[in-house]
């Protein structure tokens, strides 16, 4: 299994709170994601293993979504995880979330980096 680096920018909409967004993903998507794609398990392609918001200290407005995956860079693309489960397993939940993401920010195209060595 490799390990994934997932990096997904988001820039927060305008007249969106910062705080508001802060806690929406603290208490809310990152704790969804920790226990939804936790694992292995049989319907996970990849499962996640570390997640972090980062903020922009030169613009505020401006985050990054830090997912880190063990698993294969096919199953982790996708602007809503949809390969990371198995093909007969959707998630409804996931997409919700997601959505409720989009409220509060415009999320750009992840780029997705492989660790090669690490110390």
């Amino acid at each position: 299994m490799n390990t994934l680096f997932r990096n997904d920018p988001i820039k927060l909409r305008t007249g969106v709170k910062e705080d508001d967004f802060e806690k929406f993903m603290a208490e809310e998507l990152l704790p969804f994601f920790g226990k939804k794609y936790a694992g292995p398990t049989r319907i996970t392609q990849a499962f996640l293993t570390r997640q972090s918001l980062l903020k922009d200290t030169k613009d505020q407005r401006k985050y990054r979504w830090l997912t880190v995956w063990s698993g294969q860079a096919e199953h982790v693309q996708g602007s809503s995880f949809e390969l990371v489960l198995a093909e007969d397993e959707k998630s409804t939940e996931t997409e919700a979330i997601l959505k409720k993401l989009e409220s509060f920010g415009k999320r750009f195209p992840a780029s997705l980096l492989t660790e090669m060595t690490k110390q």
